[in-house]
């Protein structure tokens, strides 16, 4: 072939492929042989060797940066990986208004936060009131689009896309150059003439168009014209197995149901279904039916003029991807929560195929043949997981990852539906995209001969504007990862600074599970190629071990496309990988048990460890730990601390070994709590040191004090109360509590909380309250309402307009009453509960503060009543009355404690050894003659019985 022959059919197999919408774009862009190589990343990542709940995690991950007074967050996702890892996605808010990609993910094992990553961005400013309205801003949008014809103008379509005349979201825009977010409208405009769809964010007050992000991952300059559609009638439908004769793939079983005349291509098996319609050539989504009459889709009937064996391989594709889906990763469809897949075959005769936001849509072919193949189904479905999961922004660095993870689905889809599974020898041409629509449009293991670069940096590296910021171009480099990660690889790339590398491939189904956790579990939407790195290596430490063949083969095959360095094996490093926590308040314990958790994170086996602890700061122990801790390796190193009183207590502990390479893992902390019981009718002033009650922070350093105050309004004299702070004003950002001992509710009639309090907190901003939990601390419920005697505020972050009370619970004290009240509430509610406990809560935000709460005087009161269980009669005490000595006949049951309180429930003496299993005499000689209650536990139940000694 001469060279002229060769240019031109080059140029024509370039033509192709930039024709194919889910591939490519048709753009003029110019390739750069050389760029700048100094990896970006638009996320934080912040880990924790402490406890810490959600809340005040996710406060510390929002200082990194730098973000001021008015920020919350709101949990909208949360998945858990095989390893027990929890991943809670949390949307930022300012003020009540959504911040446009502010996402922080937290990782949590055991309940304790690991780590946190993400992306946040400053507010420019505090308005929350835009100078236009929606619809000014939706004119400007639609004045920017310049279509010809918008799809709410037509009925018919919009209701089977199910679409509407977007009305405007108000969020804040971040820009991740600056870091910083305006107020504008967010809209979501499907044009039809020509088509496209994309959400554009306008300005709120100037009314400029801040940023397109396409939903159609493409741009198509053909007009599409919606005029006619057929409705689809619902009707009686038999679900059966079928056989198709499809274009691309074979013979292949597909699900089918009966309409009662004829088969037609809906299966109602997978999820909310799977259905794909014929749009009969036209650019009109139609809810036309193929049909069959014997459910055998034979080549001769279907492989027709009109390609309709494409519409076959259309719905097998949706089939195979459904169950890749839920087969390999236990999704339920793309959004993991049963989406129907819809598929609208035959829509016009050009080269395309895209997901619309709603439904696969394929073109019948012009140049190329009809676009239903495979991994074309696999990956534009890929871009509907995406969505629901990282919801990459289809810009730049962040939309070539957002393509190339579709080029990863598709390829993973048709080895599973070819082959059967993730297990090589990998299906012809696997690692190619689109090659059975007539034209090979992308090479993973290959990029370089389609002009797409492989190397980070390197050759036909793309730096500019078209293309969104190169998005199908520059996903050659995850897509070559992929491929490198998989089936391995060595060479040399072509990096502005060549590296030689040689890794170990791990697979498809170990590649494919790395690939998709990341994607779903750590990254955000302005994600780069530095931040996928670093998320799949925590994937891969996670799943399975920082030394691991996997955890050097992602590794060193990020070094092998130019992104990062390639793997430092350490060869000893042993971490504490956690201390098992109890998050609980126990009642009645004096010791506190728990299990070290080592784990052998270097390459050589760890025989010897010694693991230093302190309880409180105070003088360090030692214990050792012998055993043979292999590579990745974790063991259980069990340790009690006995002789422990009530409070809130931090164990530290740091494990060393010799020669230990990364010293950084070697400590971690955590706070537990010794609790018992308290009497009820008996008021703790706090003016002992025998009163101190369990005292923590979840943010700041300054807890509740025990102290006297003798300045200002808040001033105390010479009481002892707990408070917030004795100098001065209170601290920014804290919240902390004050906790009750455990009290037994189950024998008192008309049960009451009351305790004196005093306080000057900023309006709104900073609060206190009071909570209770009835499972030793497992879960808190807010104590009462808004009220005479109780809580002077109700007010929410919504009832406020998002403008304030962002820690407000609905019910709360704010404000200034700098004069000492008692405040009371009823616990009828809780009567039958035997283990509650109370703590009062102080929470200042991030700005002004004033001289803060004092808190005095705690008191559970009540009427000791006869709360009896089954056969409780049949326990006896005489005789009564008595000169004060009595005997307890338990008759059958088995007693656990026996008490004894006066009239003001002050408790006189206890019981809890038993001589015999029936009987026992309770001796109350020395106390004074009256009435006393005895509240007599047993294994059956609990009952109080009144007696007099005279």
């Amino acid at each position: 072939m001469n060279t002229l022959a060769k240019l031109i059919r080059k140029l024509y197999k370039m033509k192709l492929r930039l024709l194919l919408l889910f591939c490519f774009l048709i753009v003029t862009v110019n390739y750069a042989q050389e760029a700048d190589t100094n990896l970006k990343s638009n996320q934080k990542m912040l880990r924790f060797n402490t406890n810490n709940n959600k809340e005040v995690a996710l406060r510390k991950f929002a200082n990194e940066f730098k973000i001021g007074k008015g920020v919350s967050f709101q949990l909208y996702k949360t998945t858990t990986d095989r390893k027990g890892v929890t991943h809670e996605r949390f949307q930022q808010y300012f003020k009540g208004i959504k911040v446009e990609n502010g996402i922080a993910i937290a990782h949590s094992l055991n309940n304790s936060i690991q780590l946190i990553n993400g992306e946040l961005y400053n507010v420019l400013n505090t308005n929350t009131t835009p100078l236009l309205n929606n619809n000014a801003a939706l004119i400007k949008a639609t004045n920017f689009v310049n279509a010809t014809q918008y799809l709410w103008e037509d009925a018919a379509q919009s209701n089977i896309l199910k679409y509407s005349k977007p009305q405007g979201e108000l969020i804040y825009f971040s820009n991740v150059e600056t870091k910083e977010a305006v107020l504008a409208y967010k809209f979501d405009i499907y044009a039809t003439m020509p088509v496209s769809r994309q959400i554009i964010y306008v300005d709120a007050n100037s009314g400029d168009i801040l940023f397109t992000d396409p939903i159609i991952k493409s741009c198509n300059h053909k007009e599409h014209n919606y005029n006619e559609t057929n409705h689809f009638s619902k009707i009686n439908n038999t679900l059966v197995s079928g056989t198709a004769a499809t274009r691309y793939s074979g013979t292949r079983t597909i699900e089918t149901t009966f309409n009662g005349t004829s088969y037609v291509l809906r299966d109602t098996t997978r999820g909310n279904g799977i259905s794909t319609y014929n749009c009969q050539d036209t650019n009109n989504y139609q809810n036309v039916d193929f049909t069959d009459n014997d459910n055998n889709w034979t080549a001769a009937e279907h492989n027709n003029f009109f390609k309709d064996d494409g519409a076959l391989d259309a719905h097998w594709g949706a089939e195979v991807t459904y169950d890749f889906w839920d087969n390999i990763f236990s999704r339920n469809s793309f959004d993991d929560e049963g989406a129907e897949i819809k598929s609208y075959v035959h829509f016009g005769n050009f080269d395309n195929a895209y997901w619309n936001g709603v439904a696969m849509t394929y073109g019948d072919g012009s140049s190329l043949d009809i676009l239903t193949a495979l991994d074309i189904c696999g990956h534009e479905i890929g871009h509907a997981v995406c969505t629901h999961t990282a919801n990459l922004v289809y810009q730049n660095e962040s939309g070539a990852l957002n393509e190339a993870f579709s080029d990863i689905w598709g390829a993973c889809i048709e080895q599973y539906g070819k082959t059967g599974s993730l297990n090589p020898p990998f299906a012809n041409a696997v690692w190619t995209i689109g090659e059975d629509t007539g034209s090979s449009l992308r090479s993973m293991k290959n990029p370089n001969i389609f002009g797409d670069p492989d190397t980070y940096g390197g050759t036909y590296w793309y730096t500019g504007a078209g293309d969104n910021g190169g998005v199908h171009i520059n996903s050659g480099v995850l897509n070559h990862w992929f491929y490198i990660v998989t089936e391995g690889e060595s060479g040399t790339n072509n990096a502005p600074s060549p590296d030689t590398y040689n890794v170990t491939g791990i697979g498809m189904i170990k590649s494919s599970e790395i690939a998709y956790l990341a994607e779903r579990d750590y990254l955000t939407p302005n994600a780069t190629y530095a931040d996928a790195r670093a998320a799949t290596i925590e994937v891969v430490n996670t799943l399975y071990c920082a030394n691991s063949p996997e955890a050097v083969t992602v590794t060193n095959a990020w070094y092998a496309v130019n992104v990062g360095n390639q793997y430092n094996a350490m060869a000893n490093d042993l971490s504490i990988n956690a201390i098992q926590e109890n998050e609980t308040i126990p009642c009645e314990a004096t010791a506190f048990a728990t299990n070290i958790v080592l784990k052998n994170q270097g390459t050589n086996s760890v025989t010897t460890a010694s693991i230093q602890y302190t309880v409180d700061g105070g003088a360090p122990n030692t214990i050792s730990w012998t055993g043979n801790l292999m590579s990745c390796e974790e063991v259980n190193v069990p340790l009690t601390l006995n002789g422990l009183t009530r409070g809130a207590h931090t164990l530290t502990a740091t494990a060393t070994i010799a020669s230990d390479g990364n010293s950084a893992n070697n400590t971690r902390t955590t706070t537990f709590f010794i609790n018992d019981s308290g009497t009820v009718n008996v008021t703790n002033t706090f003016s002992a040191a025998a009163d101190e009650l369990i005292v923590y922070n979840d943010e700041g350093t300054q807890p509740w004090i025990r102290t006297t105050r003798t300045f200002g309004s808040m001033g105390t004299g010479i009481n002892t109360a707990y408070m917030i702070n004795n100098t001065g004003n209170y601290p920014d950002l804290t919240k902390t509590y004050l906790v009750s001992q455990c009290y037994d509710l189950s024998t008192l009639l008309t049960p009451q909380i009351s305790f004196l309090m005093k306080y000057d907190l900023e309006v709104n901003w900073d609060i206190v309250y009071v909570e209770y939990t009835t499972d030793f601390g497992a879960n808190w419920n807010v104590l009462g309402t808004m009220g005479s005697n109780w809580y002077n505020s109700d007010r929410t972050l919504a009832s406020s307009g998002g403008n304030d009370c962002y820690n407000c619970p609905g019910a709360q004290w704010t404000g200034t009453n700098t004069t000492n009240t008692t405040y009371s509430y009823s616990l009828a509610s809780l009567n039958s509960e035997t283990n509650v406990i109370f703590r009062i809560v102080f929470h200042s935000d991030e700005a002004v503060n004033q001289l803060g709460v004092n808190i005095d005087d705690f008191l559970i009161s009540g009427t000791l009543s006869s709360n009896s269980f089954q056969n409780a009669n049949s326990i006896a005490i005489y005789p009564v009355p008595s000169k004060g000595i009595f005997t307890l006949n338990f008759n059958t049951a088995t007693p656990k404690k026996v008490e004894v309180f006066d009239l003001t429930g002050k408790k006189i003496t206890s019981i809890d050894t038993f001589t015999t299993s029936n009987e026992t005499v309770l001796n109350l000689t020395a106390a004074a003659n009256g009435v006393y209650f005895v509240k007599i536990e047993t294994e059956q139940g609990k009952t109080v019985k009144r007696i007099i000694k005279e």
